[in-house]
């Protein structure tokens, strides 16, 4: 958790500090090693969040294309109080999540089906195999920058993130940020699209849901 709330002000983690988590109101201490990146931990070493993940230099440099405001919101269903922290969450309500490590397809359904507006975000660079693999097996982007591939490789990044809503695959500045347009599990063929980036962020701070203008119309 990169923000706690000290005297009611958001405040980044500092050595010795303490604060209150935003989402339960519980005591979190900052953890401020030298091999870790700098965070508050809940005192109690229980997150309140059962979807939060430890924050890597991706999630950090990922969530800094939007304002501090927009970061870690804490979101409660009205109903059953169930609460989770939303990685950017924009003024119209749209939801982006940065996802590093595996996510199993419960998780990933009940997220969607929680924050409604959602929008994914895939570390492709987690394995270093799975970005390679993806650049070999794919055609030359046409002028849409729309692209065929073949997965062949065991991994299943794509099976994995076949869903309905939005799902962009970071491959880093080498292999490029690509839109899942469509992928079948059995043939293992897809069609992926390229994206800006800066363009991507720029989309989703205007205050759209639709992100059908970039990477091609997805199709099932």
């Amino acid at each position: 958790m990169r923000y706690a709330l000290i005297d009611g002000v958001r405040e980044e983690p500092q050595p010795k500090l303490k604060g209150i988590c935003p989402g339960c109101g519980e005591p979190v201490i900052a953890k401020c090693g030298q091999h870790v990146i700098w965070h508050w931990a809940h005192a109690s070493r229980c997150h309140c969040d059962t979807w939060w993940e430890n924050e890597t230099e991706w999630h950090r440099s990922w969530k800094d294309r939007f304002p501090v405001d927009w970061q870690e919101v804490p979101m409660r269903d009205p109903v059953t109080q169930e609460m989770h922290i939303a990685d950017v969450r924009t003024p119209a309500g749209l939801v982006l999540e940065f996802q590093h490590s595996n996510i199993e397809p419960a998780e990933v359904e009940a997220r969607g089906r929680f924050y409604q507006k959602l929008v994914w975000v895939i570390d492709g660079c987690r394995n270093d195999a799975d970005r390679f693999n993806f650049s070999n097996g794919r055609s030359h982007p046409n002028q849409n920058g729309i692209a065929q591939f073949q997965w062949f490789p065991r991994s299943k990044l794509f099976e994995r993130w076949h869903i309905t809503v939005p799902v962009f695959i970071d491959f880093g500045e080498e292999h490029g940020f690509w839109r899942v347009l469509r992928y079948d599990p059995k043939t293992k063929v897809g069609r992926a699209g390229l994206v800006d980036p800066a363009g991507f962020a720029e989309l989703a701070s205007s205050g759209t849901t639709d992100f059908s203008s970039i990477g091609g119309p997805a199709s099932t």
